[in-house]
């Protein structure tokens, strides 16, 4: 049966030898790093960033006046406003004749619950503290 394996050939095959493991050299022949060998390392520096929150909010504002007063222009009667209780802003679409809100974004279901979730919170602080 070796033979049909080998394909004929009736050559032994050799048997692998043992590796053998060199013995690791003795612990006291390393020696324990020192506080000069070890890498330096620093810490990184401090980088201060401010922002503005003030001066993108009254950006902010302005942009939207110019996007409004753009809008007023093209014949649309499209309305864009901030909605702190949102934090973003808020458009809606009224019909030209009646002044009635055909669309808005975020729906006023949205809006509705933002602000009370605003109201819960401020209700919620009070009676904890």
């Amino acid at each position: 049966m070796l033979s049909e394996l080998t394909g004929g050939n009736s050559a032994p095959v050799p048997t692998p030898t043992p590796v053998r493991n060199k013995p690791a050299a003795p612990a006291a022949a390393a020696a324990p790093p020192t506080p000069e060998d070890a890498p330096k390392v620093q810490a990184p520096k401090p980088v201060d960033i401010k922002v503005d929150t003030q001066a993108l909010k009254e950006k902010l504002m302005e942009s939207i006046q110019h996007l409004n007063q753009a809008m007023r222009d093209g014949g649309r009667n499209l309305n864009f406003h901030m909605d702190d209780a949102v934090g973003a802003p808020v458009v809606t679409v009224k019909n030209a004749d009646t002044g009635e809100v055909v669309r808005q974004l975020p729906n006023e279901v949205v809006v509705r619950i933002a602000h009370n979730i605003e109201e819960f919170k401020g209700l919620l602080h009070n009676k904890l503290s």
